[in-house]
């Protein structure tokens, strides 16, 4: 059952969305890009919330995923 978890849990950590076609993905401490339009992205939210009990996975969505460049300017 532990390693079924923990392949789930790889799985769905990759899964996260870290490139658009307008760029890299932002955390909360990264500078943005001033000529993007950024919009937060409900499905690194979504698996941060799902594996919060894990601590390493809300972690890296908040810290570098967390925002996703849209559009331009």
């Amino acid at each position: 059952m532990k390693k079924l978890l923990i392949v789930l849990l790889v799985l769905l950590a990759t899964g996260c969305t870290t490139r658009t076609q307008f760029g890299q993905c932002v955390g909360v401490l990264d500078d943005k890009d001033p000529t993007l339009l950024y919009d937060l992205d409900i499905g690194n939210v979504f698996i941060g919330f799902i594996f919060s009990e894990t601590l390493i996975v809300p972690a890296v969505v908040v810290l570098k995923q967390l925002e996703c460049p849209v559009a331009k300017k």
